[in-house]
């Protein structure tokens, strides 16, 4: 029973981390775009749901290790998907 309860949060946990990451996709299309307000209103609600996800997951109870794993994992490839972007 346990290791299905940490599957499914292992689970859950990378489908909120896709989330965010389409945000910020989204941001930097929309910053290539040239509109700056609206950049920074989406870039103001990513930081917001980032903080709120990592709320979540110390309540959850998942390890500081997975969590920078994860961060380092997105950033990653946010660099690779937003270089594609604007090259």
């Amino acid at each position: 029973m346990l290791k299905e309860n940490k599957q499914a949060l292992y689970f859950n946990m990378t489908l909120g981390t896709i989330g965010p990451m389409l945000i910020a996709l989204a941001a930097l299309r929309y910053n290539a775009k040239g509109d700056y307000t609206g950049y920074i209103i989406i870039f103001l609600g990513f930081v917001l749901t980032i903080s709120y996800i990592g709320h979540l997951e110390k309540k959850a109870g998942i390890s500081k290790k997975w969590t920078a794993i994860r961060v380092i994992v997105t950033l990653v490839l946010l660099f690779l998907f937003s270089y594609s972007l604007y090259f």
